[in-house]
């Protein structure tokens, strides 16, 4: 089993970083530093790569450049977690609801971590960062869905989200498997995560 001892900091809404500075094996040097910010064009071969956004390379870019469009006027963000290199090691989405009466809402989409990168404090950061954007905006509830039954839902609560609903077989993947829609919640405090 790996432990990570790790070093966080960062300024600015939707800016953390986290710096990996050993690990249990006893090497006590520094073996990478990984930010998160806003996505950005030249992003999009990382994600791709890495299989995040699960789509063809063209699509990946068709992503980020509706999402660059996208911050540019509203209350959305499509965060990434950066590794020195410029490798992305994960991501999300995190957007403010339109309805007049859910604007104290935010709600995350499109999670993923890549597997070396978990268990790493990273999705934490992430979670953090997408917090920051949604208090900025007024919202006092972040929001998530996911497949019932799986590793992301365990992950979701451990990171202090709490179950609010489940529509029995809500997600139908491919091969004909079918999963619950877990929706979970996070009160935002107005400290941070």
């Amino acid at each position: 089993m790996e432990v990570y001892l790790l070093s966080f900091g960062g300024s600015g809404p939707g800016t953390v970083a986290w710096k990996v500075l050993g690990w249990s094996e006893g090497n006590a040097t520094t073996v990478g530093r990984v930010i998160v910010r806003s996505v950005r064009e030249s992003d999009v071969e990382s994600l791709h790569a890495g299989r995040l956004c699960g789509v063809t390379l063209d699509e990946t870019a068709g992503l980020v450049r509706s999402a660059v469009e996208e911050e540019g006027g509203g209350e959305y963000r499509f965060l990434v977690a950066v590794e020195e290199g410029g490798a992305v090691a994960g991501m999300t989405t995190v957007r403010r609801l339109d309805h007049r009466m859910c604007r104290h809402r935010a709600e995350l989409g499109g999670f993923v971590i890549l597997p070396a990168a978990r268990g790493t404090g990273l999705a934490r950061r992430i979670v953090g960062a997408a917090g920051d954007w949604a208090r900025q905006w007024g919202c006092s509830v972040l929001e998530v869905s996911c497949r019932g039954g799986t590793r992301a839902e365990a992950a979701y609560v451990g990171l202090g989200f709490q179950v609010w609903g489940r529509l029995p077989g809500g997600f139908h993947d491919r091969g004909g498997v079918v999963f619950d829609e877990v929706r979970l919640w996070m009160a935002l405090s107005a400290e941070g995560l």
